[in-house]
């Protein structure tokens, strides 16, 4: 019994021991040491005199750039390099004042040092249009607030009604299409016979009358279908007629 009490008293005391040596056994007796303390404070002494035992990187008080992003990225965009510091153990410090690669936004800035400012968003101040017909407006490319997407800056120009100008008033695609303000009345095309009855539509822009029929052959029913201001001269059936247009 004695020798194993003994046995347990080296090893408490070793682990005393080694936990002073990192500083860490203030307040904790060789009895009171846990032997997951001990383990530990092994651990952590080791790493240390490994420390001790490597040799030096760097001058401790000397400075050099640094930079842990991507290769040919620093210096490019957003990116640049930090500054690290050789310490008193002789080993380098934590790079400083870097500046990394991060996800492209727009923005205006080259966010992924790519050498391309908002890539993948359209170019910031490049033209753009909205719209169609009389609708349709002139802009710029803008980047959205939240820096998301790209924004075409043009007005937005409502549509209106539908008038006989060569213009697509309602911007629908199609100029003086629909109903037409001022078209679709009955009106007179001035010329003789069945050819005066017109009707107002829009033409190339602008409102006329346009005659409802087309010249015909003379049929014996007391209207001027020929056009020629005298009515059924040399007329024939409506059956001949009839058999005529069969033959053309």
């Amino acid at each position: 019994m004695d020798a194993q009490h003994g046995i347990h008293r080296r090893r408490r005391s070793a682990g005393r021991s080694v936990l002073l040596a990192l500083g860490l056994g203030a307040g904790i007796s060789a009895a009171c040491a846990t032997s997951d303390q001990v383990l530990e404070a092994q651990k952590e002494l080791e790493i240390v005199e490994q420390k001790k035992r490597a040799p030096a990187e760097c001058k401790p008080g000397i400075e050099e750039p640094c930079y842990s992003g991507p290769e040919n990225t620093a210096g490019r965009g957003l990116c640049v390099e930090g500054i690290r510091r050789c310490g008193e153990d002789a080993r380098w410090g934590a790079c400083k004042g870097e500046v990394l690669p991060t996800r492209e936004v727009c923005d205006g800035k080259d966010n992924d040092c790519d050498g391309i400012v908002d890539n993948g968003f359209e170019r910031h101040g490049a033209l753009c249009w909205r719209g169609q017909g009389a609708c349709r407006s002139q802009g710029t490319w803008r980047c959205a607030a939240d820096g998301s997407k790209s924004e075409c800056d043009a007005p937005i120009i409502k549509p209106t009604a539908e008038i006989c100008d060569g213009v697509d008033n309602d911007c629908d695609g199609t100029p003086d299409d629909g109903d037409v303000q001022g078209t679709g009345e009955a009106c007179s095309t001035g010329k003789a016979g069945v050819c005066n009855a017109g009707t107002k539509k829009c033409v190339g822009g602008s409102i006329r009358c346009v005659q409802n029929v087309a010249p015909s052959v003379e049929i014996c029913n007391n209207l001027d279908d020929d056009c020629d201001n005298t009515v059924d001269e040399d007329c024939i059936s409506a059956e001949e007629a009839a058999e005529q247009l069969k033959k053309k």
